[in-house]
């Protein structure tokens, strides 16, 4: 649980998808805390030094013309980070999350910055566990389901606030530890880090161990099956687990939050 009842909603634009890549181009941020009061805002535009491809360019609206007057990443970091650490233990809040933890690890990689020790709830991984019945979790869709108002800008600040609100209306700050996905702002490129939580699975998956899981949803439905965890990864706002599967001979991913429980198999 966070040590402080201050949270940090946080939003990306970027040249692209491909973290390895691809570039931020803005970052937005709104600290608020667990009654919604705004206590102060972070906006910037990045000169990412490398052109934004047209794909982002049509979400955005943000022209190469703008980000050739702003400062680069470099410049920029260490003003965020004074910003999200002004409130030690504060978490940061995203939707699909993996994504920004990821680009925002990358981006301070590259700039010999090191990664603060945060956690960056995902407000989608919290919608589909609050609302499971809810038939789309985007955004867009979450604005409308509490009628907020308000609309995705596709701009880093603007998009920021949305996330407050989504993540004050699933009631985020009372949700248990369990209900939360959250991912450690990393450099993909140094290390894959797992979920909170999930650390023992972690070491099995490093020390070439097997792990007996129970497993909800899947085409054989529930059951016990025999993994080797490789490693963890996310799509769409869900963290898997990519393991092979001694029942089905072959790799598969595996929802953690499907994995109802697991211990490790006995050494023969």
């Amino acid at each position: 649980m966070p040590t402080t009842d201050q949270y940090i909603a946080f939003d990306l634009e970027t040249t692209g998808l491909n973290v390895e890549f691809d570039r931020v181009i803005e970052i937005g941020a709104v600290r608020f805390d667990a009654q919604g009061r705004e206590l102060d805002r972070f906006e910037q535009l990045i000169n990412p030094q490398r052109p934004t491809s047209p794909g982002a360019q049509a979400v955005n609206g943000i022209r190469d013309s703008e980000l050739a007057r702003a400062p680069i990443a470099s410049d920029v970091l260490p003003r965020f980070l004074a910003f999200v650490l002004t409130v030690p233990g504060a978490p940061l809040v995203a939707h699909n999350a993996g994504f920004d933890a990821k680009f925002l690890g990358r981006e301070l990689g590259r700039a010999g910055m090191p990664t603060p020790a945060c956690l960056v709830h995902d407000t989608l991984a919290l919608s589909r566990r609050r609302l499971p019945a809810l038939p789309s979790h985007r955004l867009d869709r979450l604005i409308d389901h509490f009628r907020l108002g308000s609309e995705v800008s596709h701009r880093a600040l603007g998009d920021a606030l949305v996330v407050k609100d989504v993540w004050l209306r699933l009631d985020g700050p009372n949700a248990p530890p369990g209900m939360l996905v959250s991912y450690p702002v990393h450099d993909p490129s140094v290390a894959a880090q797992p979920p909170r939580g999930w650390e023992s699975l972690d070491r099995v998956a490093r020390e070439g161990g097997r792990v007996w899981i129970v497993y909800e949803g899947g085409t054989r439905g529930a059951d016990r099956r025999e993994i080797s965890p490789r490693r963890f990864t996310q799509k769409g706002g869900v963290a898997y687990v990519v393991a092979f599967c001694h029942v089905g001979s072959r790799e598969k991913f595996f929802r953690l939050d499907r994995i109802r429980e697991y211990e490790a198999v006995a050494a023969p």
